[in-house]
């Protein structure tokens, strides 16, 4: 027989409130504008065998003077929550002289929590402290390790009822098929403990808002029932919009909700999320249009603001442009200047905000650094001066490319304000090309093949297997004056067909500030 607690945890989570912290709150106003999100998995600080307070801090601390204005915390690790919860006591469970699990940061969180500690808390204080705003982030159907029943950070919930499941099998949730061992949202159960975990966290801190992380993982119903699917989860988000009100309301402050969504409207009607609707209905203040994991400006900006005119519209960028297939570690990682053309490149095409996922999760040494970056990212006249590297990676639909591809790249700069002195385009293919003659279209105009130094564009932050060797790739100069303030028309051609197939994977196109 199933262990029934988890159940009768969530009837008694339902009928009695979680204690409130003390006022006065912190006060938001309903007319607040956050231009840049800062997406922090507190997954990241379980890392040391000694966890304190000020540890935790130091992750928001760094954001001092940068442009981030609300901090979206998300307070698991994994299906596993974070903080000294009632809803889901797993932790509770967790003997600290215990054997040591096959993730041992499981183990040293689940012993700070047991000394008292608190990461959320830990987390909104330094929020405070910082003048940073400070929402939670919740993993609406998290996908990680669930084809291993035994990984630790599996909460008891998910352990123990298989029935709420979409199915029961080894099968990856990447192949988007049914039988998969995520959520299934027809299941009451499931919209409860989702519904109980999230009043609870609200409840329980001096919260500013909450974004819906529908990105980890779009996927909660099964294909033939995502009809039926949207409606449900429309009216569990309309529970949630209630909820926050009655709480805002109950403190004197606005809480806003924000959802994170797929990058396309499409893909967000495929798995079930009506946003426009949500925003027709005036349920969500916030839309987080995101690529999932790798960085692309491939967003669907435009779209999302023609169907959802009253929420803010906010941009997603990630931390890396491409990952190895068969090396997690070998990542290209988001550069000072990916991020810069990217920021510019939203805002032009009507972003009202800039949002960050997995911002910290470049190797350690440079999390310090990085935050420089931040400096100014939400500021248009600042971006308009700076070095940057426009990317148009693959994934998205655009690349990969078989011998040719024409597509538009917005780049608002003014190339002829004397700010650059030179723009390089880099091609990269799947093999080598070596051997191979490939022409390149600007605007209409051919350009040049040229030498460059190395590989890269900018300096890479960290340099491994993702990286292309130099053969992959080919260089062309970009006279400045050729491009416009907007849309550009690239053209890249294989010039010479031959047997077999020139698969283009990306273009790159730098330009060099004069200081």
């Amino acid at each position: 027989m199933k262990n029934p607690f988890a159940i009768l945890t969530i009837v008694a989570a339902l009928a009695s409130a979680p204690v409130a912290p003390a006022a006065p709150y912190h006060k938001t106003s309903a007319a607040v504008g956050y231009k840049c999100l800062i997406n922090h998995e507190l997954l990241i600080v379980c890392g040391q065998k000694t966890n304190s307070p000020q540890y935790i801090a130091s992750f928001v601390e760094k954001l001092k003077g940068t442009d981030v204005d609300a901090v979206m915390c998300c307070p698991t690790m994994w299906r596993a929550n974070l903080f000294p919860s009632e809803v889901d006591p797993t932790w509770k469970r967790y003997r600290p002289d215990q054997p040591p699990s096959k993730f041992r940061s499981y183990d040293y969180i689940m012993r700070y929590l047991h000394a008292g500690g608190d990461p959320v808390k830990d987390t909104l204080e330094a929020c405070r402290k910082c003048g940073k705003d400070f929402f939670i982030s919740y993993r609406m159907n998290d996908h990680h390790y669930v084809t291993d029943l035994e990984w630790p950070s599996h909460n008891a919930i998910w352990r123990e009822h298989p029935e709420y499941w979409l199915g029961d099998s080894e099968t990856s949730p990447y192949t988007r098929k049914d039988n998969v061992r995520l959520f299934n949202y027809m299941r009451p159960e499931v919209r409860d403990y989702y519904f109980a975990i999230l009043r609870e966290l609200c409840t329980k801190y001096d919260v500013d808002g909450v974004e819906l992380d529908f990105q980890r993982f779009p996927k909660f119903f099964r294909t033939d029932e995502t009809a039926e699917g949207a409606r449900v989860m429309t009216a569990f988000v309309r529970r949630i919009r209630e909820m926050i009100d009655r709480i805002g309301d109950e403190r004197g402050k606005s809480l806003k909700l924000c959802v994170r969504v797929p990058e396309t409207l499409a893909k967000c009607e495929a798995a079930g999320l009506d946003v426009p609707g949500w925003d027709a209905a005036g349920l969500t203040d916030m839309i987080n249009i995101s690529s999932f994991y790798n960085h692309t400006m491939e967003l669907d900006i435009e779209g999302f603001r023609a169907k959802a005119r009253r929420a803010r519209i906010y941009g997603e960028m990630n931390y890396v442009t491409f990952q190895h297939p068969k090396d997690k570690f070998a990542r290209r990682y988001t550069t000072p200047e990916i991020y810069r053309a990217s920021a510019l490149n939203l805002f032009h095409r009507g972003a009202d905000g800039l949002s960050l996922f997995n911002y910290d999760y470049v190797p350690e040494k440079l999390r310090v650094p990085m935050a420089e970056v931040l400096k100014r990212i939400a500021d248009v006249a600042f971006l308009k001066t700076q070095p940057k590297d426009y990317v148009i990676s693959s994934g998205f639909g655009t690349f990969p490319a078989t011998n040719e591809k024409t597509f538009d790249v917005v780049i608002s700069d003014d190339t002829t304000s004397g700010q650059f002195v030179r723009a390089v385009l880099r091609v990269e293919t799947r093999a080598s090309c070596a051997d191979l003659r490939v022409g390149v279209w600007l605007n209409g105009k051919a350009l040049q093949p040229c030498e460059h130094d190395g590989t890269e564009l900018f300096p890479p932050l960290a340099q491994n297997a993702a990286y292309p060797a130099r053969e992959m790739l080919k260089f062309f100069a970009v006279p400045l004056e050729l491009l416009k303030g907007g849309s550009n028309r690239v053209e890249v051609k294989r010039l010479v067909q031959g047997k077999a197939a020139c698969q283009f994977r990306s273009v790159e196109i730098a330009l060099y500030a004069r200081h």
